[in-house]
């Protein structure tokens, strides 16, 4: 019998290599779409052996969309201005993790071949590491063991899961938001002044892995911020209420310095990767050079290194992202709304509701402990004559829970910017690795029904013959009631495949996300437009 982590890591392994598996079987079974977008050029010097062949043939599916972009620059480096929008961790790891396989299989394999294998093989073990840290997180957040299991087995299988698996780099961005998440929840770590300087690192990488990387110094921001007005504060003013001392007056301020300090050294560490590419693009790009490319990648529909042509070298504050994305993919204040984008609207109208009606009752549920910031009321030891009572009767998302707002703001600031500023079906795939909201929600909300197996007497009588001696840990019988028994002796069976679920409710999100995963996979794998 496995346990819950056991099962989790096993199925974000198998949902894998079923993404793996569809792509390879309907990229050769469906001639692919004229998509009309970018292809990187393919070097004409470059040799093609059976190997290779074989390798495009299981792999080839993969390389659609943005894909293009994220081989070329692990391939190429930022040979056009356009591929300034796409962030360099993920392609430059690709290339770093291709170059030792070109090492060990370099007279089999060319270069184009072993960085798809690179980011293939990267993304499958990034995601079953994102999947583990999603179930610390939960379990954490949650304080539920079911709810925490649920939430990471629909990860899973998740709307956008094709693009976890694809040359994209929403698995790195997953993991080092969710580690910084996780970070942000310890409470025993290498801290100074109640702030893990450590959050700073996965902080900082994922601010150089995509754009939205920037808003998670706000869980730096806010867990600094609330363990200032809980904890520091309150302790300062206790000390200063027993002081014998006026001598020592000062030292109490002490903290707030150490608090100062901690947090200015945080951000910094965290922003430098950030500066650094930033200050390469302009280097790149704005100051005057021969740009030395060979003739196969000269363009001349696109702006070169070292041409210092483009209007974005010329700001104060010289990055290069808003204007490529304005200017090359027309991003801007509803700029996406028109007619023929209507399909697009009702491919991501599914997760938006869900994020946006959830949200808003979290907020209307609890709405004095959003005014509040999420901070409890009694801070100093004392409160209102009239202490609050939520809403007892509210079974909704998060209620009565003030651990989620900080989760529930900011996926609402995503959710509101991408229905303002970015192509709409984009936000399937942002919102899915940004945020464990999604996940969270539909926990809450799906109701998985008992089976034969999944009783509680059935689970002690099963133990019982097998004459297990030791006690069973309590977390693991509750998995075990939830899938039952067969399922925890599998490493891909789960309730989301396996069950047929008791409600409407419950069956719509099985359905949504197990009919994205397959649909996008089929779809993506072909050049035909998805999220």
């Amino acid at each position: 019998m496995y346990s819950p982590r056991q099962k989790i890591v096993w199925f974000a392994f198998s949902t894998r290599i079923a993404v793996l598996f569809l792509q390879a079987l309907f990229n050769n079974l469906i001639p692919d779409h004229d998509a009309n977008v970018f292809i990187s050029p393919e070097d004409p010097t470059l040799r093609k052996t059976y190997a290779d062949i074989v390798v495009d043939k299981l792999l080839g599916g993969l390389k659609r969309w943005d894909a293009q972009y994220f081989i070329h620059i692990a391939q190429y480096g930022y040979t056009y201005e356009n591929c300034l929008a796409f962030y360099p961790l993920f392609p430059m790891i690709v290339r770093y993790v291709a170059y030792g396989l070109c090492s060990l299989f370099g007279s089999l394999l060319n270069y184009h071949s072993t960085l798809l294998i690179s980011a293939t093989v990267l993304n499958l073990l990034m995601f079953v590491k994102s999947a583990d840290i999603l179930h610390r997180l939960s379990l954490r957040v949650l304080r539920s063991e079911c709810k925490a299991y649920k939430s990471v087995v629909l990860y899973c299988v998740n709307p956008a899961s094709i693009f976890f698996t694809a040359p994209y780099s929403e698995t790195l961005f997953a993991l080092m938001t969710f580690y910084v998440m996780l970070k942000c929840t310890e409470n025993e770590t290498l801290r100074f002044a109640n702030i893990d300087i450590t959050s700073s690192l996965p902080t900082g990488f994922s601010m150089i892995t995509r754009s939205n990387g920037l808003i998670n110094l706000g869980f730096i921001f806010y867990t600094s911020f609330k363990n200032l007005i809980e904890r520091t504060l309150p302790e300062i003013v206790y000390k200063y209420r027993t002081l014998k001392h006026r001598i020592i007056l000062p030292f109490l301020l002490l903290p707030l310095l150490t608090t100062s300090v901690a947090l200015f050294l945080t951000v910094i560490i965290a922003l430098l990767p950030f500066l650094l590419v930033q200050t390469y693009n302009y280097f790149k790009y704005c100051v005057h050079s021969d740009h030395n490319l060979p003739e196969f990648l000269f363009n001349a529909e696109y702006v070169l290194p070292g041409s210092a042509e483009s209007p974005w070298c010329n700001y104060s504050l010289p990055l290069s992202y808003s204007y490529v994305q304005t200017h090359y993919w027309n991003v801007g204040f509803f700029q996406y709304y028109q007619l023929k984008q209507i399909p697009n609207f009702i491919l991501a109208s599914p997760i938006l509701f869900l994020i946006i009606y959830n949200c808003m009752s979290y907020i209307s549920n609890n709405l004095r402990l959003c005014l509040r910031l999420g901070i409890k009321s009694n801070i100093f030891g004392y409160g209102n004559r009239m202490a609050y009572r939520p809403k007892q009767y509210c079974k909704g998302f998060g209620a009565n829970d003030p651990t989620l707002f900080v989760y529930v703001v900011h996926i609402m600031f995503l959710s509101i910017f991408c229905i303002v500023f970015v192509h709409i079906q984009v936000s399937t795939r942002l919102l899915a690795s940004a945020s464990p909201i999604l996940y969270w929600i539909c926990s809450n909300r799906m109701n998985v029904g008992p089976t034969p197996t999944s009783d509680q007497n059935t689970i002690n009588e099963h133990f019982r013959r097998l004459g297990i001696g030791k006690r069973i840990p309590s977390h693991h019988l509750s998995i075990a009631n939830l899938e039952g028994v067969d399922n925890m002796y599998s490493k891909w069976k789960t309730f989301i495949i396996s069950r047929r679920m008791p409600d409407f409710q419950s069956r719509l999100i099985q359905y949504y996300f197990v009919g994205y995963f397959v649909i996008g996979t089929v779809f993506f794998s072909n050049f035909y437009p998805w999220t």
